[in-house]
């Protein structure tokens, strides 16, 4: 398990993740007591495999350096990372918060409630217009990042930005600068440029790095990504310009010059990002220029940029002004130190205030710190839950005594009562025999006066002497229920049966027709030849098909289907025949229900 007193930082580069344990002196000087880099394989701009890849590079380093379950400070690296300087009008206190809150909503490229952001104060404190850094960073990419840390069995403590993290490095390990200067950090994938004049700090993300001069490599001799990485570090440098010898390999020569040639592209951007520095920021010409980064280590480079911008050129050594242990290979850990820039600056922040304390905040360290913040509170909430726990033991068994004395009485009580329990429950019996049977009388007088009501609903409907029935049958399931009714109509049994199941006016149907409704009533008769003809039957047919004693959804606007009527054209013919079947809402047969005794 980590020593809780060491400073464990980690820098979660594109192409290389850097890792380093750091302590304090007494005097509060930093002490380098271990450090390691671990290298990714593949493109660093193919997104899709660098957090598989992270993670496996975080469990190596968590095994080396021996970090298991440690509370570490990473940094991000500064392309993934939204950075804007913003001017703010003269304000201060509260309102200063409430202006950088607008200026975030204004600025940031991303709804503010999906990124994690934060601000801080830059340049001169007392300036009438203050000068703010807004940095801002995709929620979900930042947990995610995060959730690689903690799945190699850290813990975060804290994320600065890779930037921000050289410039603190800087202001600690060159105290003595007094001279405008930048660092440009030369990453894999992106290049950071950190402009430091006194107090004064801007920084910008320049998307050209270590990558593209591989992806320029790989185009020009048709090699693969690792393949032409591979040619980058084993044999590649920086051409010199100018009249100088070439490398005796023409192979060699040729691979330097197409380096030389992306890292013209590279200059360029730089060119441009100084005078943006010094048109629209106000800032001064840089008069030294420091190197750092990765990218830094390729033959060549300093003398490049030396060449190029005509100034002053070194290798950023953020190790000036720490101690390295003992355990540490001093001649390696010099070797590297153009790129632990970032770890040291991490160290610091670990360690105590610095000049600049930017931080963004995953989910799970902003919930690891409010449940930190609210410890003490949930202290002294357990020690008053545990006092009031006692009390409470005390008053229950004072109140389980008098309890048991109730019981005891309740139970007598109980005994008591159940014997007219007993008696209440027969009664409840005997009362729900008579309402069975109480309900059976009722139907029984319902159904004794439905024919009344119907036939008398039946009367009610004729709205005028034209027509008249002449039989009323009723038929269950397209049966007749009254078999003499269709002997006396001269028609045999079987016909009757046949042309109840058959559609009025028409043939009758075989067994294999549609089925008909299982409670109908046929009603025959003769309409008295009159102007509106047959049409008198179809009227009073959709009345009767309104009253409450018909299924009229199932009769609807098909009443061509339940009524025949014959055409009254004749002229020597008084009345004329009609039949129609309609079907009734409720069955038409009561069933006692047996009573028990």
């Amino acid at each position: 398990m980590a020593d809780p007193k060491n400073i464990i930082v980690l820098n979660l580069g594109s192409q290389r993740v850097g890792g380093a344990v750091f302590a304090r002196t007494a005097g509060g000087d930093l002490i380098l007591k271990r450090y390691q880099i671990a290298e990714m394989a593949g493109d660093p701009s193919v997104d899709a495999t660098r957090l598989p890849q992270l993670k496996v590079a975080l469990e190596e380093l968590a095994g080396k350096l021996k970090l298991s379950k440690g509370s570490v400070w990473y940094a991000v690296a500064g392309h993934t990372v939204f950075t804007r300087f913003v001017k703010l009008p003269p304000v201060q206190g509260d309102k200063l918060e409430q202006i950088v809150e607008f200026e975030a909503r204004q600025n940031v490229p991303f709804p503010i409630n999906e990124v994690i952001w934060d601000f801080e104060l830059v340049g001169e404190k007392d300036a009438v217009e203050p000068e703010v850094v807004l940095v801002a960073m995709k929620a979900d990419s930042l947990n995610e990042l995060n959730d690689q840390v903690e799945a190699a069995g850290m813990k975060g403590a804290g994320v600065d930005l890779a930037p921000m993290a050289l410039f603190n490095a800087f202001r600690y390990s060159y105290p003595d600068a007094d001279e405008a200067a930048v660092i440009v950090d030369l990453g894999a994938r992106s290049t950071n440029l950190v402009f430091i004049e006194g107090e004064r700090l801007f920084t910008r993300n320049i998307l050209v790095g270590g990558a593209t001069v591989t992806t320029a490599i790989g185009k020009e001799f048709g090699l693969g990504f690792g393949d032409a990485e591979s040619q980058k570090r084993d044999h590649g440098f920086v051409a010199f310009g100018g009249a100088v010898e070439e490398h005796s390999d023409p192979a060699v020569a040729a691979l330097s010059k197409v380096i030389r040639n992306a890292m013209t592209r590279l200059h360029g951007e730089v060119t441009r990002t100084i005078n943006y520095y010094r048109s629209q920021q106000g800032g001064s010409p840089p008069r030294r220029v420091f190197l750092a980064g990765g990218g830094a280590a390729l033959p060549g480079v300093t003398e490049f940029f030396q060449e190029k911008l005509k100034l002053p050129v070194e290798m950023f050594n953020p190790l000036r002004g720490v101690q390295v242990d003992r355990g540490v290979d001093a001649a390696a850990a010099g070797a590297d130190a153009h790129a632990l820039g970032e770890l040291v600056g991490l160290a610091l922040r670990g360690a105590g205030s610095c000049p600049v304390e930017l931080e963004l905040v995953p989910d799970a360290v902003a919930v690891q710190r409010d449940a930190a913040k609210r410890a003490p509170a949930l202290v002294m909430a357990m020690l008053c839950l545990f006092g009031a726990l006692g009390a409470g033991i005390a008053y229950f068994k004072s109140a389980e005594r008098k309890v048991q004395e109730r019981i005891a009485a309740t139970e007598a009580e109980q005994t008591e009562l159940k014997a007219y329990a007993d008696d209440l429950r027969d009664l409840d019996n005997q009362l729900d025999e008579l309402k069975g049977q109480a309900a059976q009388l009722e139907t029984a007088i319902k159904d004794r006066s439905f024919w009344v009501r119907l036939l008398s609903e039946l009367n009610g409907k004729f709205a005028n002497d034209l027509i008249w029935f002449t039989v009323v049958e009723p038929l269950k399931g397209g049966k007749s229920t009254t078999p003499e009714l269709a002997k006396g109509s001269g028609i045999p049994e079987g016909e009757a049966a046949a042309a109840a199941t058959a559609t009025p006016g028409t043939a009758p149907q075989t067994q294999a027709a549609a089925q008909p409704a299982a409670f109908e009533l046929r009603l025959k008769g003769l309409y008295r030849k009159n102007d509106a003809g047959q049409q008198v039957v179809y009227d009073l047919a959709k009345v009767l098909a309104k009253s409450e004693f018909f299924a009229s959804d199932k009769i609807g606007e098909n009443l061509q289907t339940f009524v025949k009527a014959e055409t009254g054209v004749e002229e020597d013919r008084y009345a004329y025949k009609f039949d129609m079947r309609l079907p009734l809402k409720q069955p038409m047969e009561f069933k006692p229900t047996e009573v028990k005794k």
